[in-house]
């Protein structure tokens, strides 16, 4: 009769620890189900994202590969982004002025796009008198459309070339300001 309870027993207590293991166990499948703090709220791909002023005019045209929203602070992260700037005050308005387009980027909720790496800037007017802004990092803000740099920045322009550290200009009103190493080649037409 002591081994039939022994036997007996013996089989509770391990169907017991058998239902405690699996009790204690971490389901991984509802773990990633759960968001973590530092991940994003959405993810895409191939995203087009149109931006209209408070007019209701088009302020920006946004396109990137890849594309991250954090809802923690309100930014987003590009990859291979391309954005195109409309003209927002002149006789141009509402048409596409500048192309920027870098590596990545970062924009945050007022409206500051942070651009890093190949960071290219192209003028979509024949006629302006910045052409393109080459650098490897530069900021934006894009209702204002002033951009800086603190990296080395090449500038091609009608009839001229820059180099310099420490960009600071606006886009809109074409004007940019070199503030340091500054080399400037000029080409001059005899017409």
């Amino acid at each position: 009769m002591n081994i039939r309870w022994n036997m007996v027993l013996s089989v509770i207590a391990l169907i017991l620890l058998g239902w405690f293991y699996t009790l204690n166990q971490q389901d991984d499948g509802l773990s990633n189900l759960i968001k973590k703090d530092d991940s994003p709220e959405y993810v895409g791909k191939k995203m087009n994202t149109v931006v209209f002023s408070p007019t209701g005019l088009r302020q920006y045209l946004a396109t990137s590969d890849h594309a991250e929203y954090f809802t923690s602070d309100g930014h987003s992260d590009f990859a291979k982004p391309v954005v195109y700037l409309y003209d927002i005050e002149g006789d141009n308005i509402g048409q596409q002025s500048w192309k920027l387009s870098a590596d990545k980027a970062t924009l945050t909720k007022d409206n500051m796009l942070y651009l890093d790496g190949n960071v290219t800037a192209e003028s979509l007017s024949p006629i302006s008198r910045l052409q393109r802004v080459f650098t490897q990092r530069a900021t934006v803000n894009l209702k204002t459309q002033d951009i800086t740099s603190d990296t080395m920045v090449k500038i091609n322009g009608l009839n001229f070339n820059s180099t310099g550290l420490k960009l600071t200009g606006n886009l809109q009103q074409q004007v940019a300001t070199l503030k340091e190493q500054v080399k400037t080649y000029y080409e001059i037409n005899n017409q």
